[in-house]
């Protein structure tokens, strides 16, 4: 018999204090999934647990099965909603996940990873997997490594987890768009499919919209000097997803379902676009089995490449750090043998505070890279 999901993802950007507008957008996103008919919903960085609690209490009527997964100091900002009993749930945590000293950024903190709810529906089996790999941040893209390593784990736990489900679903801010390493990573090695390039039976044309979800024109919060080279943004949050051999499946609607703008107001929902997928499965009588792509070798191949860049880099700029704090602790040795004699100079006690400073943060830059 055939039965439909469909799933609902966005990355909601609910910082306490940094993110504009929170309250208000937390708010608009409960009150469109209330009326919405998605039976599955994965958000990304759900920060403040007093939102989550929110969003729960408000759909606890459309999606009244839920879970928060909390790890590291902050959490790790991911939740699922559910119309149908989550029966498992497990989180599985990155063993690299950005650098503690980079405060600003705050992915260590947030003790990121994968999260798995299993999810019943009479007796079909549904794996959900929801994740947020590390951002960029830079143009040079200093945690490549760290987001490879990252899709390589999210990549064998789904690998490892998927049977017995009916279907597996894999959905958030992947931070990487399709045909970049660690997208490849994350799609290969479980065979996961990209409903973006399947045909789509009959897309509803209120969500085919530019596929680009992050600094996309037609989002508030973007950057004007992105979107000018690149005004469809790029395509970084996604739902990918795999079926059993004893399944087909047609893919219904995919794209966009929020408005450019919160109603009555002159904001979006996130800085990020939401994607939904709305997929019909059906018995596969022929019961064909899938066969990985031989481009996983080259892929995993290239993955090691970069981790091995990665490495040669960390350890130049220990041992830069680790000369530059042998440097400075010699300055100030020599600072502490004039202040000790017996007609000692005067030297500014700001100078000290800096040197000392800087040995500081050269002596921790390279104890934790």
């Amino acid at each position: 018999m055939d039965w439909t999901l469909n799933i609902f993802t966005l990355n909601c950007w609910g910082i306490p204090v940094v993110s504009k507008n929170r309250k208000e957008r937390i708010q608009a996103i409960a009150k469109y999934l209330m009326n919405s008919p998605h039976t599955i919903v994965c958000l990304q960085e759900i920060w403040s647990e007093k939102d989550f609690l929110f969003l729960k209490e408000s759909l606890k009527d459309t999606l009244p099965f839920s879970h928060y997964f909390y790890s590291g100091v902050l959490g790790s900002g991911l939740c699922v909603f559910s119309k149908w009993l989550i029966q498992d749930v497990f989180f599985h945590q990155w063993p690299l996940n950005g650098y503690i000293h980079k405060i600003h950024h705050g992915d260590w903190f947030g003790g990121k990873g994968v999260g798995l709810c299993r999810i019943r529906y009479k007796d079909k089996i549904i794996n959900v997997y929801c994740t947020h790999l590390h951002a960029e941040y830079h143009e040079d893209d200093m945690y490549l490594a760290h987001r490879v390593l990252q899709a390589y784990s999210t990549a064998e736990f789904v690998n490892l987890t998927t049977s017995p489900a009916d279907v597996s679903i894999l959905a958030g801010d992947l931070n990487t768009a399709p045909g970049e390493l660690s997208f490849r990573l994350v799609s290969q090695l479980p065979s996961l499919l990209d409903p973006y390039e399947l045909k789509c039976e009959g897309n509803n044309p209120a969500i085919a919209k530019p596929s680009g979800t992050c600094d996309n024109v037609n989002n508030s919060y973007s950057d004007s000097k992105l979107t000018k080279s690149m005004p469809e943004g790029k395509r970084i949050d996604h739902i990918l997803f795999k079926v059993s051999s004893s399944w087909e499946v047609d893919v219904i609607n995919f794209g966009n379902p929020l408005e450019d703008r919160v109603p009555g107001e002159e904001f979006s929902y996130s800085d990020h676009n939401a994607v939904s997928l709305e997929i019909c499965m059906k018995v596969n009588s022929e019961k064909k089995s899938c066969n990985k792509s031989n481009l996983f070798d080259e892929t995993i191949a290239q993955a090691i490449e970069v981790c091995k860049e990665a490495t040669v880099t960390i350890n130049k700029s220990k041992r830069l750090f680790l000369i530059s704090g042998g440097i400075l602790f010699m300055f100030l040795l020599a600072l502490f043998v004039e202040s000790s004699s017996v007609t000692p100079k005067r030297t500014s006690p700001s100078i000290q505070v800096l040197l000392k400073n800087l040995l500081f943060h050269s002596a921790l830059e390279a104890i934790l890279l």
